[in-house]
């Protein structure tokens, strides 16, 4: 898989991520909505790294499978993050059932910081291999 794949898959998770904090702010959308951007953001940076080291992404929401999949290098396994609300995130916002109690604006806000570290995470690697990580305008 080409660079420009990686690059394309971590500028979709920025795009994701501006997505999510902006909803926090408008009270008028459920926090469900930016929790489920965050996993969404925290998925698309891992994938990122994975298409950078040739390979097709596999397509899950699993976080702590694309955690394991990302190159040792990109030291993700130490970002400090609750990787099963995060990745859980992707169900229980995007198919709320009806006994689930709904996101709160904290919660959502946690997601959203957590997904923030995975994403920032990415952005660093990719700099540090001469990528422009935090130069990337969202897609």
């Amino acid at each position: 898989m080409p660079p420009e794949a990686a690059l394309w898959w971590l500028r979709t998770a920025i795009g994701d991520l501006a997505a999510a904090r902006a909803l926090l702010a408008v009270a008028a959308v459920a926090p469900r909505q930016a929790a489920y951007l965050a996993q969404q953001a925290a998925k698309k940076a891992l994938k990122a790294t994975i298409a950078l080291q040739g390979d097709e992404p596999p397509l899950t929401h699993d976080l702590l499978f694309l955690v394991q999949r990302s190159p040792d290098d990109a030291a993700l396994r130490r970002v400090l993050v609750d990787i099963v609300a995060l990745s859980g995130a992707q169900s229980v916002a995007r198919y709320p059932q009806l006994d689930d109690p709904p996101y709160d604006l904290e919660e959502a806000e946690q997601l959203v910081a957590d997904a923030s570290r995975f994403v920032i995470a990415v952005q660093a690697y990719f700099d540090d291999l001469g990528l422009g990580g935090t130069g990337l305008a969202p897609v």
